[in-house]
């Protein structure tokens, strides 16, 4: 059953993005789980073929305790990764959620989905919810030509096309300028491309 929901997850989503590195990881988790699970893990995973949620609950009994110095590793980690993002979302201009880019836009929080997921918008994981970048937004609309440089980043993380859109470039004014300031200012079509072409090129 649960190799079932496996390949009914993966034939839904094709992207690579949140959902795929999830799905990834609980392949490996339940991978492992299995291969440590004793006879009587197996024989009630079995048995709860028509309860994915209790075969899921059942599944890890058997696995060894993560030892303390993995722990306080991935809290670290975790810890780092949560000041990082904090960093970036700062030098976007803070963060929206979906329903004050609704307003801002005057469409419907489902529309603000569909245009994230269309790559007409940024949306990043920011806590335990999709956020947007406050300085693709001007005026109460998105910022003339961050588009085509969604679209020539591609597949990239969300996290990594933010950082690439506030990190400071040369070459576009008296000094150092993020990607996002520089549409904000309403640059010409030139540099526009320029910047898409700099995106392609990162991707």
């Amino acid at each position: 059953m649960v190799a079932s929901l496996v390949t009914t997850a993966r034939s839904r989503d094709q992207n690579v993005g949140l959902r795929g590195r999830a799905l990834a990881a609980l392949q490996a988790a339940i991978a492992l789980a299995v291969e440590s699970a004793s006879d009587d893990t197996l024989e009630a995973i079995v048995s709860a073929r028509n309860d994915p949620a209790q075969a899921l609950a059942v599944a890890p009994r058997d696995l060894a305790p993560a030892p303390p110095e993995r722990l306080a590793a991935e809290r670290a980690a975790k810890a780092r990764t949560a000041h990082f993002r904090t960093e970036i979302a700062e030098k976007a201009g803070g963060m929206f959620a979906r329903t004050d880019v609704a307003l801002l836009l005057g469409i419907t929080p489902a529309a603000v989905d569909k245009q994230r997921q269309r790559g007409q918008i940024l949306g990043v994981l920011y806590g335990n919810e999709i956020h947007f970048p406050a300085a693709q937004f001007k005026d109460g609309a998105v910022v003339t030509g961050i588009r085509p440089i969604l679209a020539a980043f591609g597949n990239m993380n969300p996290w990594g096309q933010l950082q690439l859109l506030v990190a400071p470039l040369d070459g576009f004014g008296d000094g150092p300028t993020s990607i996002l300031d520089l549409l904000a200012s309403g640059v010409g079509e030139d540099v526009r491309l320029q910047l898409t072409g700099l995106a392609r090129g990162w991707a």
